[in-house]
């Protein structure tokens, strides 16, 4: 079940909303050819472009990434339907499917909901047939909280966290007893782009806002000492000001340098995130050429893991 990981390892996120149905494919082309890029994630966004779709148009486009849902609700899909959608995707693209998997939300009783979900997944699994040819997709599940991530690594070839600090993800990491084995701890790093810093700023604040009325997001906050930072940014931006404390910046960036995002993913990478995934937001209304500058960017931060294994 272990996957192989490499400190040359990133992974990209994109968001299907903020792309044409060209840009995506593009994009992922891109990755593909970067070299240092081993992982495409499609968030599932309510109401949007379903993701395992996505992942089979960008896996023909590709030859070499591992592409798939970052994260599908599993609870929403028959485990038999779904297990022949991932037979054919395998099929086409040469195993190359990643299952990312995320309960939704964990309701009132979490403990409940996070069994219902590997129930279902390994229902799947029983529902997929296997042969030299097809193997069943590589599973990373979305976590949040150290209970969720300790149940989930055994059943599981990865983690996947967002929207926390290295010094977070740090003591999360450290609970689990991942020995000598290959898992990957993957990681959203969210990273917001606009002509004026202003507004990349803007953005920034009002995603932290917008997570931070999810009561799982919101706790993780408190736990990692940012939630009232994210209230006094948020004020700010009704006062008329835009203010991001540098506590923020621990957990994601706007406009970076190359340097700057290159130092935070260094930060990550020894936090125990493995596969540091960044994950670019843009202004409403950015262009072609403008997002390809911050996918270059990005590509370019990620260069020096490969250089120092090089040496």
């Amino acid at each position: 079940m272990a996957v192989s990981s490499h400190l040359s390892d990133f992974g990209l996120a994109l968001r299907p909303e903020l792309y044409a149905n060209k840009e995506i494919l593009d994009f992922v082309r891109h990755a593909d050819d970067a070299g240092n890029i081993s992982h495409v994630f499609f968030p599932d966004i309510p109401d949007g472009n379903e993701p395992i779709e996505l992942s089979m148009a960008s896996l023909a486009v590709t030859n070499r990434v591992k592409i798939g849902s970052g994260v599908l609700r599993l609870m929403e899909h028959d485990p038999n339907i779904l297990a022949r959608r991932l037979q054919t995707i395998q099929f086409l693209s040469g195993n190359r499917f990643v299952l990312g998997i995320g309960a939704g939300s964990s309701g009132p009783n979490p403990g409940q909901t996070i069994e219902r979900m590997f129930s279902l997944l390994e229902n799947t699994r029983r529902s997929f047939t296997s042969n030299d040819l097809v193997k069943f997709p590589d599973v990373f599940v979305a976590a949040l909280k150290p209970l969720m991530a300790t149940k989930s690594i055994e059943h599981a070839d990865g983690l996947l966290l967002n929207f926390c600090s290295p010094e977070y993800a740090k003591r999360l990491t450290d609970k689990l007893d991942l020995g000598k084995t290959s898992k990957n701890i993957a990681c959203y790093i969210k990273i917001f782009f606009a002509r004026k810093n202003e507004d990349a700023d803007k953005l920034l604040i009002e995603e932290f806002a917008k997570y931070d009325k999810i009561p799982q997001y919101h706790k993780m906050f408190e736990n990692d000492g940012v939630s009232d930072l994210i209230t006094w940014a948020k004020e700010g931006l009704s006062d008329g000001s835009v203010r991001i404390p540098e506590r923020l910046k621990r957990i994601c960036l706007s406009n970076p340098s190359t340097a700057e995002l290159s130092s935070l993913l260094v930060e990550f990478r020894g936090s125990g995130i493995n596969l540091p995934c960044v994950y670019p937001y843009f202004s409403i209304g950015e262009g072609f050429g403008f997002k390809r500058q911050a996918m270059n960017l990005i590509s370019e931060a990620c260069r020096p893991f490969v250089r120092k294994r090089s040496k």
